[in-house]
């Protein structure tokens, strides 16, 4: 409610009102017992209803006015009258410090005096263990005569409320969020936050030392800090950005630029200890007495005290600050870089790393502090803080495409192939999201207003935007098929959310070829900024907006100098990690936080697509015969029907082909040439052909290749609206059975049969909710076994009749398991789970009946959404992959997957690629 001029409250009376104060309605009032002005800053109605509050707040009352210090406007008492609480302050005339500011950069000859006199303020409250928590230019008045005086000391603290208050548009209120945390709530105003309070950790004085910095930096500059265009956009700023340092104009002293420097680090720990020292290093009080002479004929001549300070450092400079004055005078202007230090997590057992063929295995929270990854052969997530000893699971199913929210509390990713969906980071249930109109995450992004973008890799859409309150989504993007791009990938959100980097994949040409671009969220231009990479971050490393672009090219991390404002590269790209896993749909299992932690797998000695493998038989027992043959980067091995050739898919400068080996002595000749990725082979019954998957023309389709002959191959089926893998074939040879995927809706991975006589026609067959595929059908050809998500907690295997496979269905695996395969004899059923190769001995006749499975052999050998091995007709051989160690070229226990950790590694990428 408004007071009009003449209302009293107790003994004060009302003159005119002063305006907003951040935390209530202030008036100027005439003290009518001592005949002074006052200032009556009126209390929020939130007060009167919670006597507990207000209790509090006058017992912090008390305390404040027991401050009596020049610079410092002082408490006179804490009124209630007519249903209205007050605090009665000094009343000080003049403009405050904002409005000094809102003209422009204040001259260095009156900034430091007032800055110095901040300080005084604030070195005398600290000393008597109070800070003021909400220092800012509106918070500071500046008389006629040059006397500064600091407003509302210690009312942010003062006045804080149990529950949540939300700031204005202005930001000039003292905010409060919801980011609860056992040692209080946020409070200060976003720009002039430090990290630590804008983060919701418990602050000391040096949050006031980090206002003081903002405040000066705004004096000297004219500009703030950390800017932003709304509160969101400020926080981030102050957490990951820098100041514009070349903002400070080349005149200001030295001794200013540090003292600016050490308030405005954002770990408190290297951050100045005390404002004390703060103000002798404006004074000049570090410097030698050649230069305290300087600085006394050509700097500002301030107070009394101040030329008193000046006149006599030099006498005391090299015993009573001794240690303080080598701290600041020996550092660098940039303070000493942190130590760039490297540790390696190998995670084991059911928590070991997982690798897909085709998205990023692991995620990093913003503020470093821990890692996110896919374990348990890709069934769970897995959390592994890094100041723990050892990963939490938090979630089961089939995660992929991970991502982490700003905030740093909720992973997101992607369940069944199609379902996004967001999960705690410290565990619970998993929410979800929305359901995808297609499938095959290809990356994701969260943006700051709950907003999310996702990739598919449907070959349709490119980006879209999907909104976290209620699942609507937006194509951002569609590939443009008349510039031979073939899809829109692996989307990173720019800092502010105003546009996000993603990739280009081309419809031929292999990686290679594929393009960094950003688009602009506003405008809805997108322009190209990298040729020959993918998967683009932008890392901040230096003051400002200066940082890096970081890519995959060729399994290598390149980083090239980025200006954020402009959204332009400048420079040449660099390599600054070598060997990193990399995708074959260009996605990079590298990461790096908003602190400067990198977290990547390497592609040397990782059971992942950026490993090499070699072909090996293994027996039952587990004893491996390699094959003579190259190691590669092979995938989907497939035995003829006669056992005398194996059919491969392998990766090579960026592409994937098709290629035939005799199993005995080794011949090898590459049978696919065209640009696109084909993968998938399959035999035809007669061994005569293979079928394989090809995205040709920008469309997934099924092929089949006539071997010994110079027949083109020739395409059986496509659909734009579904991926379909060849997987096995009915016992006549006429119906193709299919692992298939909708793009375009549907639930996630299905089974389908394509019938190849006459017109090939497709037709799903089981069409449920979970994830199913891997069907093989058995010799007589009246049974199909498959994996499956149905009995929840990961894949299994289950088995039903054959065509009708809606007539019953019978669980074969006990505790899990995927890709199966029947002997030939039809008496045994085979499968893998995890790194075990079981087998159940069945019986088929007229019901089926299944044994206990048994452990065959154990062993880590490439795991992948496709085709992982194959069996031999009698059983008794199995065709494996195993991934080759990078140190020795021998394979093993060695080649687990490992990730490595860069703590501080923008220290590093700063020094391999300055951002000049």
């Amino acid at each position: 409610m408004a007071l009009a001029p003449g209302t009293r409250l107790g003994v004060y009376e009302v003159t005119a009102p002063i305006g907003e104060g951040g935390m209530g309605q202030v008036y100027r009032a005439t003290d009518t017992t001592l005949g002074r002005q006052v200032a009556i800053k009126i209390l929020p109605d939130a007060f009167a209803a919670d006597p507990d509050r207000l209790a509090r707040f006058e017992r912090e009352a008390k305390t404040l006015a027991a401050l009596n210090h020049p610079h410092i406007a002082a408490i006179y008492a804490v009124e209630q009258s007519a249903g209205l609480h007050a605090i009665v302050m000094e009343f000080v005339d003049g403009d405050d410090l904002s409005q000094r500011i809102a003209k422009g950069p204040i001259p260095l000859d009156d900034a430091l005096p007032i800055a110095t006199q901040i300080a005084d303020a604030l070195e005398a409250a600290h000393e008597q263990n109070i800070m003021h928590r909400d220092l800012k230019p509106a918070n500071i008045k500046v008389r006629a005569d040059g006397t500064v005086k600091v407003l509302d000391f210690g009312l942010a603290k003062a006045m804080e409320l149990t529950g949540a208050l939300a700031g204005s548009n202005s930001m000039s209120p003292t905010i409060t969020t919801p980011a609860m945390t056992q040692a209080g709530m946020i409070l200060g105003t976003a720009a002039y936050m430090s990290p630590e309070q804008a983060r919701g950790k418990p602050v000391d004085r040096r949050a006031d030392i980090w206002a003081f910095g903002a405040v000066l930096f705004e004096m000297l500059t004219g500009q703030r800090a950390f800017p932003g265009e709304d509160l969101t956009d400020t926080l981030a700023a102050v957490v990951k950005l820098d100041p514009k340092w070349d903002a400070v104009n080349a005149d200001v002293p030295a001794r200013v630029r540090q003292a600016l420097r050490v308030c405005l680090q954002k770990d408190p720990r290297r951050r100045a200890q005390a404002i004390g020292d703060v103000r002798l290093a404006l004074e000049g009080a570090f410097e030698t007495a050649d230069d305290v002479g300087r600085v006394t004929r050509s700097g500002p001549a301030g107070s009394p005290g101040q030329r008193l300070v000046l006149a006599t450092v030099a006498l005391f400079v090299g015993a009573v600050i001794a240690t303080t004055v080598m701290w600041f005078a020996t550092r660098p202007a940039d303070l000493v870089p942190p130590r760039v230090s490297r540790l390696s997590l190998a995670p084991s057992g059911t928590a070991a790393l997982s690798i897909n063929a085709t998205d990023r295995d692991l995620a990093i929270t913003p503020d470093g502090s821990s890692l996110v990854y896919v374990g348990n052969t890709g069934t769970q997530i897995f959390v592994r803080a890094l100041d723990a000893l050892e990963p939490v699971a938090i979630f089961t199913g089939t995660p992929r495409g991970l991502f982490v929210s700003p905030d740093g509390q909720w992973i997101g990713f992607v369940d069944n192939n199609t379902t996004l969906k967001k999960v705690a980071v410290t565990g619970g249930p998993a929410v979800t999201l929305a359901t995808l109109d297609s499938a095959a995450p290809r990356g994701g992004t969260w943006g700051p207003e709950d907003t999310i973008i996702v990739a598919t890799g449907n070959l349709t859409t490119g980006l879209q935007r999907i909104a976290a309150a209620d699942g609507s989504a937006t194509v951002l993007t569609r590939p443009d098929r008349a510039q031979g791009e073939a899809d829109h990938l692996w989307p990173e959100l720019l800092p502010g959310g105003r546009a996000v980097l993603f990739t280009i994949t081309p419809a031929s040409g292999g990686l290679d070829a594929a393009q960094v671009a950003v688009l602009d969220l506003q405008t809805g231009m997108h322009k190209v900024l990298v040729r020959g990479g993918s998967h683009a971050h932008y890392v901040q490393a230096g003051g400002g907006e200066r940082g890096h672009l970081v890519y995959a090219a060729a399994g290598t991390l390149r980083a090239v100098p980025f200006d954020l404002a402009m959204i332009e590269t400048r420079g040449t790209p660099v390599p600054v990690v070598v060997d990193v896993v990399t995708k074959a749909t260009g996605g990079v299992d590298a990461v790096v936080a908003g602190d400067g932690t990198l977290a990547y797998v390497s592609g040397g000695g990782a059971a992942g697509t950026g490993a090499d493998r070699m072909l090996v038989w293994v027996d039952r027992s587990g004893r491996e015969e390699p094959l003579d043959m190259p190691a590669g980067r092979h995938f989907d091995p497939r035995l003829s029907p006669d056992g005398s050739r194996i059919a491969v898919a392998t990766e090579a400068a960026g592409n994937t082909d098709v290629w035939v080996i005799d199993t005995a002595g080794g011949r090898r000749r590459r049978i696919t040439f065209d640009p696109a990725i084909d993968r998938y082979p399959l035999w035809t019954p007669d061994g005569k052909a293979l079928l394989f998957q090809s995205a040709r023309d920008g469309t997934l389709g099924v092929y089949r290749k006539m071997l010994d002959t110079d027949r083109a191959e020739e395409r059986l089926f496509t659909d734009s609206t579904r991926y379909v893998v060849p997987w096995s074939w009915s016992a006549d040879g006429e119906t193709l059975v299919t692992t298939e995927l909708a793009l375009t809706g549907g639930s996630g991975y299905d089974v389908g049969a394509l019938s190849l006589s006459g017109t090939p026609v497709w037709k799903g067959l089981l069409g449920s909710t979970f994830t199913e595929g891997q069907p093989v059908v058995s010799p007589d050809g009246k049974w199909m076994a498959y994996g499956s998500t149905e009995g929840g907690g990961g894949s299994g295997v289950y088995v039903r009749p054959f065509p009708d496979v809606r007539a019953g269905v019978e669980q074969v695996s006990t505790d899990g398991g995927n890709n199966p395969d029947w002997t030939r004899n039809g008496r045994e059923l085979v499968y893998r789970n995890g790194d075990t190769m079981m087998a159940v001995p069945v019986e088929l006749s007229q019901a089926f009946r299944a044994g206990t499975p048994e452990v065959l052999f154990k062993g880590t050998y490439f795991n992948d959404i496709g085709t992982q091995w194959a069996v031999t007709r009698d059983g008794t051989r199995f065709l494996m992959m195993k991934p080759v160690a990078a140190s020795d070229g021998t394979g093993g226990e060695q080649a687990r997957p490992h990730i490595t950790i860069v703590l501080n590694w923008t220290e590093e990428l700063k020094r391999l690629a300055p951002a000049n």
